[in-house]
């Protein structure tokens, strides 16, 4: 196989046409063109679409996803105010009353009163609140006494 147009290569590697385009405007799979501008289709090209289609269901990841990777890896900038973002973020820590390993599911609350123990300020808000919104669903349920 020389080189293939670009409906040849959709019918072979699966993808569409339009899908394609796509492909080579977001840097993904670009090959090269032909005097006329027309794309074509190597042997090369062809593997990396069928690696890319593999790699994407093996993650569970979308085109556009490894858009924002390639240029994480190409603008130096970018990857430095992600780096940045993502150090100073503090993510969630378990719902209150989800068990977790070695734990029981008291974790993190006083033996008594249900109030978070961690005096960590960027958690311990969320553990209070969601202590809070489980207790009013529970009594919420509670049938009323006639």
């Amino acid at each position: 196989m020389e080189s293939a147009t670009v409906h040849t290569a959709a019918q072979t590697t699966g993808w569409s046409v339009r899908m394609l385009h796509y492909l080579d405007a977001a840097g993904l799979v670009s090959p090269p063109r032909s005097p006329s501008g027309y794309r074509l289709y190597g042997v090369r090209e062809i593997v990396r679409l069928r690696e890319l289609r593999q790699l994407l269901a093996d993650h569970d990841l979308r085109p556009a996803d490894l858009q924002v990777a390639l240029r994480l890896r190409s603008e130096p900038a970018l990857r430095h105010a992600v780096d940045d973002w993502l150090g100073a973020a503090t993510f969630p820590a378990a719902p209150v009353g989800a068990p977790t390993a070695g734990n029981d599911a008291q974790q993190g609350q006083d033996a008594g009163n249900g109030r978070p123990t961690t005096t960590d300020p960027s958690t311990s808000w969320l553990r209070f609140e969601q202590d809070k919104h489980s207790r009013a669903l529970q009594s919420a349920n509670t049938p009323i006494a006639r």
